[in-house]
């Protein structure tokens, strides 16, 4: 691996923390990676507190974990005052230690992390939060209603249909309001076995008031349009999967997406399962073409098929968030 003065690496191979101190690199370091093994779990722990801040500027760390990540995960904040991102991969990795984030955090990603779980006490800072799901994992769904009130991007993958529900309502049931969410992405699993699809749930309340990009491509999660209520005046750019219940709600032909002031790109996806024929899709494709064209400031559209087929309309670039 190729030496870098702005990224510092805890590994076998790349350049060693103490080596770059050395050469003095460390003032201009902005990226470290710290890789903990099975066999000697307490080596970079011991190894970053020994820094104390010499890494001042480091803003961007990868934690690689195939053991319990949270003793290293709590030391971070004393090598790295300055810390802003972190991406945390834990495969396989059961957390046995609570986590405490730093208070610096603004970007949390998290992927193939079983049981992941941070500390009671919020991270106040935090605005961005990608979840790679591995199985229903309660915690790290708490965790984003937790930060609802911070939160402006929110990224859910692999997060299968019955769990949706998760983020939008809390343990008793109630309605989360994610105030400053501005975009949303949900990669829902689910999307081809009609019992589950048929068992989507109708949820009250206005979770994202402010929502301006969302994207549910695989499956949209719920019967009714709870993740776009309250976005009539916000949401510029959707885009989502359109199967009979979908368009139900979507596309009804007294309203149509004109209700949505300031839409100005979407991409509908058309669901095609076994137990549906051609006949149904194309009478969405129609209602999908009319509803675009009634909305006031619709710069493109594109529907698309699970056999790769595209049709595309525009009159002016895509926007881009």
């Amino acid at each position: 691996m190729p030496a870098d003065r702005t990224a510092l690496y805890w590994a076998r191979k790349g350049l060693p923390a103490t080596k770059a101190r050395a050469l003095g690199w460390h003032i201009f370091a902005r990226q470290a990676v710290v890789i903990v093994s099975g066999r000697q779990p307490n080596v970079p722990y011991d190894a970053i507190t020994a820094l104390g801040s010499a890494f001042c500027r480091v803003t961007r760390v990868k934690l690689h974990a195939m053991t319990n990540p949270g003793p290293v995960f709590n030391a971070l904040h004393v090598a790295f005052p300055a810390l802003r991102q972190i991406k945390l991969e834990a495969t396989n990795a059961q957390i046995s230690h609570t986590m405490h984030a730093p208070t610096s955090l603004t970007h949390i990603e998290v992927t193939s992390c079983p049981a992941f779980a941070v500390c009671a006490t919020p991270v106040p800072c935090l605005r961005s939060l990608v979840l790679n799901m591995a199985g229903t994992n309660t915690s790290a769904l708490a965790f984003a209603r937790q930060h609802a009130r911070t939160l402006v991007k929110l990224v859910v993958k692999h997060i299968h249909v019955r769990d949706c529900p998760m983020l939008v309502l809390d343990e008793n049931n109630l309605s989360v309001a994610y105030g400053q969410m501005q975009v949303l992405r949900l990669d829902v699993l689910g999307a081809y076995d009609p019992e589950l699809v048929a068992q989507r749930m109708c949820v009250q309340g206005t979770p994202f008031p402010s929502l301006q990009y969302l994207n549910c491509g695989s499956l949209y999660p719920f019967a009714n349009n709870v993740l776009l209520r309250g976005a009539l005046h916000t949401l510029r750019v959707l885009v989502i999967s359109v199967d009979a219940t979908v368009a139900a709600w979507l596309l009804p032909e007294a309203t149509c997406l004109r209700k949505y002031t300031r839409l100005a790109g979407m991409e509908a996806r058309i669901v095609s399962r076994a137990d549906v024929g051609d006949t149904q899709n194309i009478a969405i494709h129609a209602r999908v073409l009319d509803a675009a064209f009634q909305s006031p400031h619709m710069q493109w559209l594109r529907i698309r098929y699970p056999n790769s087929h595209v049709a595309e309309y525009s009159n002016k670039p895509k926007i881009k968030l």
